[in-house]
């Protein structure tokens, strides 16, 4: 049966530090890009937006949310990452091979969460692991945003001690994000309708060239408003 929990959406609102605190100082956070981007028809890393990569865009509202960022990558490299990588051991097994690679590296850091995020999704909301710490209940081991019907399972907020659970699904064959609640107790934690992004959509994301055309002109609208 699926453990997953949900938590109703409410208003926005150095070092680290080993434990099971919740605060961002006991987070790592794991930008994840080791996907083949097949359907965009390049790496995204090289993608511009508004004049940078893309990937600076998910780096600018990730890092003042955790302790440290590192970057999730599979058999390639990401030019110009400038963070410390992390790499699959499965690569092309999909988001949960980067996943169980970021929550082994934090174990071993002392890290007690990791927060992940995925490396095409520009606008995402600045308070995103505060609101996934809302739901991150005793016995919970993960939460996930939500906007309305849509779950994005890739932000995610994760208890390091989770990891061999994972690791022993992963091992069996457990691929699907959507089935992690055959294993974990998992919660959706709700987010508003509206945010920034193409049609208020802060969870949009970059898969396609007509999508990163779209972004760009929601960038440009915004500028010339404000």
């Amino acid at each position: 049966m699926s453990r997953f929990q949900s938590r109703p959406e409410f208003a926005e609102s150095g070092d680290p530090v080993p434990g099971n605190m919740t605060d961002r100082t006991g987070t790592l956070g794991v930008i994840l890009a080791g996907g083949g981007s097949r359907r965009f028809g390049m790496p995204k890393d090289t993608a511009i937006l508004g004049g940078i990569p893309l990937l600076q865009h998910v780096v600018a509202r990730a890092r003042p949310q955790v302790a440290r960022l590192a970057l999730s990558v599979g058999a390639a490299d990401v030019a110009n990452a400038q963070l410390p990588v992390i790499r699959d051991h499965a690569p092309g097994e999909g988001p949960l091979a980067g996943i169980l690679a970021a929550l082994e590296n934090a174990a071993a850091e002392g890290f007690a969460f990791v927060a992940t995020f995925p490396c095409d999704a520009p606008f995402f909301p600045a308070n995103l692991i505060d609101h996934l710490r809302s739901g991150m209940q005793d016995g919970v081991d993960c939460t996930m945003a939500r906007r309305g019907k849509d779950c994005h399972y890739v932000f995610g907020l994760w208890r390091t001690s989770c990891l061999p659970r994972l690791q022993a699904a992963f091992a069996l064959g457990a691929r699907s994000m959507r089935k992690l609640g055959d294993t974990l107790e998992c919660c959706y934690v709700d987010f508003p309708l509206q945010g920034d992004g193409p049609d208020g959509n802060a969870f949009f994301n970059i898969n396609r060239p007509d999508d990163l055309a779209a972004a760009e002109a929601w960038l440009k609208q915004l500028r010339a408003s404000s």
